[in-house]
């Protein structure tokens, strides 16, 4: 069995996602389901590292998401990353390999 920190991650396939920044959050609308997702930014900027650079581990995931929001690597857990990327594997929007 694989262990979760060496599973790479993607958007689905077929998955179209469209984000609007909103005062309170990040609307996040998931076509391939029709569904609405309020996310805050940790999870909006976790998708957009993954449009952009697809196959990444839950590890260098984290380092882009904290770089990106100017954040110390240790102010978000692994833990934490890897909670949220499998919320987002089980509303089908990610697919972990």
């Amino acid at each position: 069995m694989t262990a979760v920190r060496d599973l790479t991650w993607r958007i689905a396939p077929g998955q179209r996602l469209v984000f609007e920044d909103m005062d309170d959050g990040v609307l996040l609308y998931d076509s391939l389901v029709g569904r609405t997702h309020l996310l805050n930014a940790t999870a909006a900027e976790t998708l957009t590292v993954l449009e952009r650079n697809p196959g990444l581990t839950s590890d260098a995931i984290r380092r882009h998401v904290t770089e990106a929001l100017d954040l110390p690597v240790d102010a978000l857990p692994l833990s934490a990353v890897e909670e949220l990327l499998d919320w987002f594997e089980r509303l089908g929007i990610l697919v972990a390999r």
